[in-house]
């Protein structure tokens, strides 16, 4: 019987057993799920000791991997330089991944950075962005966006 080490690690994590977890899912280091989850264990600081750059790099990994908030959470690190140099072309490569699954808060990231010229992207886009968010989930961030860079202008 092979075991699971992603449930494995998420029983122990469930439990605040958190070095337990960390070493669970280091022993699933092929699983996207468990270095998703070791991402998060150093993005936190639990079990191990804090460490954006090395939480940033996991989650890159998983986010190749297909791993929607692992998309979000590289995207968010690169835009705001979490343990990495500020890189706006990076954080739009896996923010646009997360947006192509709909998630609104890759979208309200990705339409801030086209706000500010970045990432070749432009106002227009952005704003298109922030009210495909508006138009359904909503959400303050969203509702700052759009009147931080004045996108209810944007035709």
């Amino acid at each position: 019987m092979e075991i699971d080490f992603y449930n494995a690690g998420m029983n122990a994590y469930a439990t605040k057993r958190f070095e337990e977890a960390y070493e669970w899912f280091s022993k699933g280091e092929s699983d996207s799920r468990c270095i998703f989850a070791l991402a998060t264990l150093h993005y936190n600081g639990e079990g191990v000791e804090r460490n954006f750059a090395k939480s940033t790099e996991l989650y890159a990994n998983a986010a190749e991997a297909g791993i929607l908030p692992a998309q979000v959470s590289a995207g968010f690190a690169y835009a705001n330089a979490m343990g990495v140099p500020e890189d706006f072309d990076r954080a739009a490569y896996y923010l646009k991944m997360a947006v192509a699954q709909g998630e609104p808060a890759a979208k309200v990231t990705l339409a801030e950075i086209y706000a500010k010229g970045y990432a070749g992207g432009s106002r227009k886009e952005a704003a298109e962005l922030i009210r495909e968010v508006l138009s359904s989930t909503g959400g303050e961030e969203a509702y700052d966006v759009y009147n931080r860079y004045d996108l209810g202008n944007v035709k």
